[in-house]
């Protein structure tokens, strides 16, 4: 498939017979987007195919950012929960909402059993594939945090 209309044999050499096709190829080519990815040349395909790339994994680390920020201010709603059978007064599981609409799923890994408290956590957020982790915090004798590691996502 060509881009432009090709010059006959014989066409007088004027301006207008010359640049006619070539601000048809002009065109073209600073419009990639117009044209489809056969008629490209090889090169031209790979980047388009590169920046699609790139542009996916720019969302999932943003995407990422926005779950560890919601997860950090508590900005989820927990659902249907279970309590542990022997600290009752902890949750084990819960379906979570997210402010987005999607669901997920919190799970309590480390519970504190002086302080019968979640010390380390997961959520998942089923839209995204992802998961926030909490690792176990660290607490003092009266039971206050100390060291909380930085949320993680995967």
């Amino acid at each position: 498939m060509a881009n432009f209309t090709a010059i006959a044999t014989g066409a007088a050499a004027n301006a207008a017979t010359v640049n006619a096709p070539l601000g048809q190829l002009d065109t073209a080519l600073g419009n990639l987007a117009g044209v489809s990815t056969t008629a490209k040349t090889a090169a031209g395909a790979i980047n388009e195919l590169y920046a699609s790339i790139v542009a996916l994994d720019a969302l999932v680390p943003a995407q990422g950012n926005q779950l560890i920020a919601w997860a950090e201010s508590g900005a989820y709603q927990l659902a249907t929960i279970t309590y542990d059978g022997t600290y009752t007064s902890v949750v084990s599981t819960a379906t979570v909402l997210w402010p987005d609409g999607s669901v997920g799923t919190f799970t309590t890994t480390t519970i504190n059993t002086t302080w019968q408290a979640i010390d380390a956590y997961t959520i998942s957020h089923t839209d995204s594939g992802l998961t926030v982790t909490q690792t176990a915090v660290t607490r003092n004798a009266d039971g206050e945090i100390t060291s909380k590691p930085y949320l993680t996502v995967a």
